[in-house]
């Protein structure tokens, strides 16, 4: 027996209106940088933006369905010091922008340690990241761990 729409059972998931969302800016590289959260209920977004800039948009899938079956993820409790890399079962796509490659490259080394941490702190999220970059000159600015690491800071921040 066919179900029709109108006999369809519906999975609402009630959520919060408007959005929850959360900001910080700090400067990264000379730069005042943007970081904004919003989390929806099947998606969190986070902007990282640099003068008003946004131009390039990344997406991870942190669900474990989406993961890998041939690489099934990081150990729990491994307690090396590949804990604080990108975990390897994560994969950024860009979805709009990345024409320049080297930008591209930080985007999503960038997005995948975004949605590593996010896992590191709630194992069962399973929300799409959209990640949207906004840098001056994303390869030049951040290719030292520190500048890296400042961004990925003010990411920590916003996130709830």
């Amino acid at each position: 027996m066919a179900t029709t729409a109108e006999t369809a059972p519906l999975n609402v998931h009630p959520s919060p209106y408007p959005a929850p969302s959360k900001s910080t800016s700090g400067t990264v590289n000379g730069r005042l940088t943007s970081v904004t959260s919003m989390a929806f209920a099947d998606k969190i977004l986070i902007t990282i933006t640099q003068a008003g800039k946004l131009a390039h948009w990344v997406h991870v899938p942190l669900s474990s369905a989406s993961a890998d079956p041939m690489n099934p993820g990081p150990l729990a409790g491994s307690g090396s010091e590949h804990d604080l890399l990108p975990m390897t079962h994560l994969t950024a796509t860009t979805v709009l922008g990345g024409t320049k490659r080297e930008d591209e490259v930080v985007g999503q080394t960038l997005a995948t340690t975004i949605g590593s941490a996010i896992l590191m702190k709630r194992s069962g999220e399973e929300r799409l990241l959209v990640v949207g970059l906004g840098l001056e000159d994303a390869a030049g600015s951040l290719t030292g761990r520190a500048q890296f690491d400042e961004v990925v800071g003010l990411v920590l921040e916003v996130l709830s």
